[in-house]
């Protein structure tokens, strides 16, 4: 069977899905996973929340949420960035994770050290990094690509401003965690702009190039350059013309 696109462009995603699903049903399955298995900012124990907190969530709806842009933003990840889809997704699933760990709960806004759990940080990397990317590159397929986040989860963005700024989004005990999206928001755009000359690149046009020859080009020129002096006498024509003048001058001394 043929299919449009390389497998693993599916098979990543699919993953991806299935392995937070996985967990979800193994946490929710009456096995007792009592514990708190995402990012505590700036504490020991909340450290291996960094690699585990976006494999957790605290609901149906929350994992719902996340399960839908996750598959398609990796989807189109690995579409259009192939080998360097790989580094964004592992490397940026960990950045995402320190940074939030260093700036969460931030102390000036008394906010209680909580435990962020989610992959909405991973979601926000991604779409982060697809937007400035095609813009940073300037590709048009990229573009078109960056353009079609924007369409579809340009509203999201909202997710990066503390709720306190934003009481009509408040969500009340099931509250976003705003600095796992703008973690995953500065990285996305970091790794853009880290990676702008790896991966598919704005195409040069050939006549941009200085060394481009076309034949056929200067052919055409020369025919415009004879055209805009038509009287012009060949060099045939030329050498008989100095001839004569030279006779004339002879004769007249």
């Amino acid at each position: 069977m043929a299919y449009p696109f390389p497998k693993k462009t599916l098979v990543i995603p699919v993953f991806l899905i299935g392995l937070i699903w996985s967990v979800f049903l193994f946490e929710y399955s009456g096995l007792g996973l009592n514990d708190c298995y995402g990012v505590v900012p700036r504490t020991f124990f909340g450290l291996k929340g960094i690699l585990l907190s976006p494999l957790f969530h605290s609901g149906f709806p929350h994992l719902i949420s996340n399960t839908f842009p996750l598959f398609f933003l990796s989807f189109l990840t690995l579409l259009m960035y192939d080998r360097l889809a790989y580094y964004v997704l592992i490397f940026g699933w960990l950045l995402s994770g320190i940074l939030l760990w260093l700036i969460g709960n931030p102390p000036f806004m008394d906010s209680v050290a909580g435990c962020h759990i989610g992959a909405s940080g991973i979601v926000y990397m991604l779409a982060s990094f697809i937007l400035f990317s095609g813009l940073i590159r300037k590709e048009r397929g990229l573009m078109a690509i960056s353009a079609i986040v924007i369409l579809l989860y340009g509203g999201m963005f909202w997710g990066v401003i503390p709720e306190e700024l934003l009481p009509d989004f408040n969500l009340g005990d099931n509250s976003i965690s705003w600095e796992g999206h703008l973690s995953g928001f500065i990285v996305g755009a970091f790794f853009a702009y880290l990676f702008r000359k790896v991966g598919p690149q704005k195409q040069k046009a050939k006549w941009e190039d200085e060394n481009y020859y076309d034949p056929r080009e200067e052919e055409l020129w020369q025919k415009y350059l004879e055209s805009l002096t038509p009287y012009a006498p060949k060099e045939e024509d030329q050498s008989l013309i100095n001839k004569n003048q030279s006779s004339s001058s002879t004769s007249n001394m």
